[in-house]
């Protein structure tokens, strides 16, 4: 343990703990001749409990006040969990309901669904760091990768906001994946991508996801919020021409992501409820052992000090009333 003063200044003042040494607490007496004073070990004892008692008395006031504590320190923890860093698509599309409708009281948009479910997945998570990303037409911090759930919160909450018109799924995750830069990985990491569609990736984005998603060793999970009757995953193209990234991004995202050689798992969610049970499953798959830091904060012991003190004054009061007379 660390110990340090906030008034340091004061321990100028510890060498008059040795007084006890050099003045007695009882009334000196004098004797005619030294053969009448019995002599008694327990009266030696005696004497040195009281100057001990003595130095303890001032020596605990002086450190209570120089302000005696322990420093803050970081404690290392092995717990469940992971490295979470969510990417959130911040476009104008999100703000409306599955239905593709204007959100009201009974049916609540995309982005409300999520915010909700995704805070409730962070309060359940206390061991895991969160990071969020939000993205549009350019990604933009939001929150970094932390164990503070409070700014994860309010970085999910964000999502109350108005998003713009684009998507731009390849910056997003580049600043997702940049959280886990030069950092040990202690943990499992995952990126959680939320979006309600998807976006073409040329040859120069993929090659640089790839390398960054086998560098940084980093699970990827996809929470497709498909607006009703639009184009699913899983979609089959009717024709040739049809198929092709411009046509069908979100088949095509998802073949890419496929081959990358991370574990992958998508979510077709057109509900809330399919939204809740895509975020249970990600719940029982990221809980693998986690080491972390926690932070203890510095302890004050003025407080114990000057209670020392206390006592030792008591005792020291409690002999003197004995004292013969």
């Amino acid at each position: 343990m660390s110990f340090s003063f906030s008034q340091p200044w004061v321990l100028y003042l510890l060498p008059l703990a040795l007084l006890p040494f050099f003045v007695s607490l009882f009334m000196q007496k004098l004797a005619s001749w030294n053969v009448l004073v019995p002599q008694a070990n327990s009266s030696h004892y005696l004497d040195w409990f009281i100057k001990i008692i003595g130095v303890i008395a001032i020596s605990s006031s002086i450190l209570g006040l120089a302000g005696l504590y322990q420093m803050d320190k970081s404690i290392e923890r092995v717990g469940t969990g992971a490295h979470v860093v969510f990417v959130l698509d911040r476009s104008a599309s999100m703000n409306e309901t599955f239905g593709g409708k204007v959100p009201d009281e009974q049916t609540p948009a995309k982005s409300q669904v999520a915010r909700e479910l995704l805070a409730k997945f962070v309060d359940e998570r206390p061991h895991d760091l969160f990071g969020v990303v939000g993205f549009s037409t350019q990604p933009f911090f939001m929150s970094p990768l932390t164990e503070h759930k409070s700014a994860t919160q309010a970085a999910i909450n964000s999502l109350e906001s108005p998003g713009l018109a684009f998507t731009n799924v390849y910056k997003g995750l580049a600043m997702g994946l940049n959280y886990f830069k030069d950092k040990a990985q202690t943990g499992s990491r995952v990126i959680v991508l939320v979006s309600d569609g998807a976006a073409t990736l040329d040859h120069r984005s993929q090659k640089a996801l790839r390398e960054w998603f086998q560098r940084y060793q980093t699970n990827l999970y996809w929470f497709f919020l498909r607006t009703k009757n639009g184009t699913a995953i899983s979609s089959i193209p009717e024709t040739s021409s049809d198929d092709n990234p411009r046509i069908m991004p979100e088949r095509y995202l998802d073949k890419f992501f496929k081959s990358l050689a991370i574990p992958y798992r998508s979510f077709e969610v057109d509900t809330p409820e399919s939204l809740q049970a895509a975020i249970s499953e990600l719940d029982a798959l990221e809980s693998t052992p986690l080491t972390y830091k926690e932070l203890i904060p510095r302890k004050s012991y003025a407080s114990l000090c000057y209670l020392i003190a206390l006592l030792s004054v008591l005792i020291l009061s409690g002999v003197k009333a004995l004292e013969a007379r």
